[in-house]
């Protein structure tokens, strides 16, 4: 029997789509536009995505300094895999796709008035050497993250890699400690430094939190979580007080900003850290960690705290003297040192111990700004990640990424106001790691379900 024209309308009628609840206007499947993302990519990106990948790792981890040392030669493993990284990205175009972010305007701006101070330099000479390293090993790490980590999962990959990094970390704290230091310190790198060192766990660690918190297998989350306290740990072993004072804003902003359940976790386990804190560290560095003032008892960590403050208040008479460009770039300490007489005939020749004083006496008013502006608008774009998952029950890992990496912000920018590491890479990486995960998260906010109204 052949249908009548009647029941071929009624038929139409009955089988067409109904809008979903909640959304405003519905297309066909075909229709919805593709994530460009997700298309296939070219081998160059392919290739320096895994490349990028492994120099983040050998960064965050050290582990060509451990290799030079162990091996008693350089294989310049940085150079092996950031010249391929570099170029993959420059030819797929993955240097345009990192200013998609305000950070990296901000972090090209500071870098820019870095180059202008320069040639103002109390030292042009070595300036201009710390200009061109800061270009060839630091800010490239801003692109190379935000230019390849294109996705959720690549972002991800991305932070797997400095949690992995932090075990290496760990793992150098035990085998690789100076002997005869009531302080833990590395005997040889870049963070061989107490304070350096426990700065640069406190950016890794909430990373291991991260895969701890994010890990599928119960064993993997109990050994992540099991290094993020020997990590809290050797921290307090360093008996760094910029680190203590990091590392209680961190807990802070943990109760703050955390998820319910670990937050009621943390309260919990205070009153057994605190027990763990007095019985197992030495009582040398319990007395330096708690030493502030002229009536405490442990007088290096008096005279240290009194030296900072010199060169503090140094620091601002030079930003003041020089607002525009600084003494130049790298030249605190020598400038200083030429044109004071505390000791004997001459200063201190110190640093500033002040990552933010350290900009702006030797780089000007403008670069602080644009210094501090690129570690705001990271915080920004995390923050609003965070936020958005937040409303989002499907994007509970997002949420705890966006928050992990914040926590590692914190708890970093609070130790570097002790610390002169303002030229080195931890900024800009997390300043395109921000940026890269802001805009992977966009796309999963599209792909996934509509937030709750």
């Amino acid at each position: 029997m052949v249908p009548s024209s009647a029941d071929l309308t009624r038929t139409v009628q009955t089988e067409r789509p109904r809008p979903l609840s909640g959304v405003q206007s519905w297309r066909p499947p075909e229709m919805v536009p593709p994530d460009p993302s997700s298309a296939s990519e070219s081998p160059a990106m392919a290739a320096a995505f895994g490349m990028g990948i492994c120099l983040v790792f050998l960064r965050f981890s050290m582990l060509h300094q451990i290799q030079t040392r162990t091996m008693g030669f350089n294989l310049y493993l940085l150079y092996i895999v950031a010249i391929p990284a570099m170029l993959g990205l420059v030819v797929a175009g993955g240097l345009q796709r990192s200013f998609r972010g305000r950070p990296t305007y901000y972090w090209l701006g500071f870098v820019m008035w870095f180059a202008l101070a320069t040639p103002f330099s109390s030292w042009r000479g070595s300036s201009t050497g710390l200009l061109m390293m800061f270009l060839r090993t630091d800010l490239v790490m801003l692109f190379i993250i935000a230019g390849l980590a294109l996705t959720w999962p690549r972002c991800r990959l991305m932070m797997y890699a400095i949690a992995w990094g932090c075990v290496v970390n760990l793992v150098s704290a035990r085998l690789f400690a100076r002997a005869g230091s009531e302080r833990t310190a590395l005997q040889f790198g870049s963070i061989a430094d107490s304070n350096e060192f426990a700065a640069h766990l406190l950016l890794v660690l909430p990373f291991l939190l991260w895969m701890g918190l994010s890990a599928r297998s119960v064993v993997l989350r109990l050994a992540s979580l099991a290094g993020v306290g020997a990590g809290i740990f050797v921290i307090l072993s360093t008996a760094s007080r910029g680190a203590l004072i990091a590392l209680g804003v961190d807990v802070l902003f943990f109760l703050w900003r955390g998820p319910a359940r670990q937050k009621i976790a943390v309260l919990l386990l205070g009153p057994i850290a605190a027990v763990v804190f007095v019985v197992a560290v030495p009582r040398s560095t319990r007395v330096r960690l708690t030493s502030f003032t002229a009536g405490d008892a442990d007088q290096e960590a008096i005279d240290s705290a009194e030296s900072r403050r010199y060169l503090f208040r140094k620091s601002i008479e030079y930003t003041l003297k020089f607002p525009l460009f600084g003494v130049g770039p790298g030249q605190f300490a020598s400038y200083e040192g030429r044109h004071n007489k505390i000791i004997g005939t001459h200063g201190s020749w110190h640093e500033t111990h002040n990552a933010f004083t350290e900009v702006a006496s030797e780089c000007g008013i403008p670069a602080f700004l644009l210094f501090v502006a690129g570690i705001v608008s990271s915080f920004r774009l995390l923050s609003a990640t965070h936020r958005e998952a937040r409303r989002r029950p499907e994007c509970r890992d997002i949420e705890t990424a966006a928050f992990c990496i914040t926590l590692g912000m914190v708890g970093f920018c609070v130790a570097i106001a002790f610390l002169s590491l303002a030229y080195t890479f931890y900024l800009p990486c997390l300043g395109g790691l921000a940026v890269a995960v802001h805009q992977a998260a966009q796309q999963k906010f599209r792909s996934r379900a509509p937030a709750a109204a």
